[in-house]
């Protein structure tokens, strides 16, 4: 979602009137009662990172990560990827980690205003979850860019050292989450109430708490485009995600998603508006992940991106697998696209 700090603020670069909306309107908007996503969920992001020390001892000291595997990406090019997943548990039932990081130490930081990673997001089994995570995170002595109740959720956010953004979340039940009088999802950013949160956890077990005690999953990825409407065409389009609603869209911000949940992606242009598009070899997101469980949906979605639309922006990067391949968005930011 967007940190409570973003959301009030009334100077947004490239705000748009209410009626900018209407255009895109007639993409569909989910109108249903529950959450019943099995078909796609995010998986690991992969951060290039030039200070690869650094950052190894931010996600192993603070977040109980650790390295499942190093080796070298297809093309030689660069230094190494470590895989990372939780020090603590046995690791995922599909062997992938939950975040990768790319050494290259030679890469350039990209501009404020370029197309990338806002954040990436960590969610977490349930709210104890959340505030077991937040006592350990305020012990180690970390410091947090803000906190939010987004109504279907409730957040924390921070950075890792390379200025990566990063939200931890737990879900409300999706009967929980507010609708509208058509049916359309609701959300929010306002003030959590940490003193609620934190009341889950007693003091005497808030001495001995670890992040991420039940470990966590990619719940969603929320990115910086340079044209909102291309981007939510792409999306929806290309790769079969709806648009959740329609009332952020006069502040740049879009939610889109598989199955009924809040948000798979989520795109802003709060500051990349008309900016650069994501450049070869700049620190941040280089790709991202999406599962997708169901075979006959991959098959679907794979015939419909290779179909030549010229409109769409999208592009094959690499198609040399039966269960993966890779696709750049109109901002070229690539997606793997993955068979369970």
């Amino acid at each position: 979602m967007v940190r409570a700090n973003t959301y009030l603020r009334l100077d947004w670069p490239g705000r748009r009137s209410k009626s900018w909306a209407t255009n895109i309107i007639n993409i569909k908007t989910i109108s249903v009662n529950v959450y019943s996503s099995n078909r796609i969920r995010i998986g690991p992001p992969l951060l290039l990172v030039k200070d690869i020390d650094r950052e190894l001892r931010f996600y192993e000291e603070y977040f109980d990560l650790k390295p499942i595997r190093k080796y070298q990406n297809h093309s030689g090019d660069r230094d190494f990827i470590y895989d990372l997943d939780f020090r603590h548990l046995s690791g995922s039932s599909e062997g992938l980690p939950l975040i990768s990081l790319q050494h290259s130490p030679d890469a350039k930081i990209p501009s404020l205003r370029s197309a990338g990673l806002y954040h990436f997001a960590i969610l977490v089994p349930d709210r104890s979850d959340l505030a077991a995570t937040c006592l350990a995170l305020k012990g180690y002595g970390l410091r947090f860019d803000g906190f939010a109740d987004h109504l279907v959720s409730e957040s924390l956010y921070l950075r890792d050292p390379e200025n990566n953004g990063i939200e931890i979340y737990r879900d409300r039940p999706s009967e929980e989450w507010p609708r509208d009088a058509e049916g359309r999802l609701v959300m929010d950013t306002l003030p959590l109430n940490l003193q609620s949160l934190l009341s889950e956890t007693n003091n005497v077990e808030s001495y001995n708490k670890i992040p991420f005690p039940n470990g966590g999953v990619i719940g969603h990825i929320h990115l910086k485009v340079t044209n909102l409407e291309r981007s939510i065409k792409f999306y929806h389009e290309k790769l079969g995600l709806d648009m959740t609603t329609t009332d952020w869209i006069s502040m740049g911000i879009a939610f889109l998603s598989e199955g009924e949940y809040h948000h798979h992606v989520a795109i802003n242009t709060l500051y990349s508006l008309n900016g650069d598009v994501h450049q070869d070899g700049v620190t941040g997101l280089e790709n991202f992940t999406i599962i997708v469980s169901d075979a006959s949906f991959y098959n679907s979605l794979k015939s419909n991106i290779m179909m030549n639309n010229p409109t769409s922006g999208s592009k094959i990067v690499q198609n040399d697998a039966t269960d993966k391949f890779t696709i750049m968005d109109p901002d070229g930011i690539q997606i793997i696209i993955r068979t369970k």
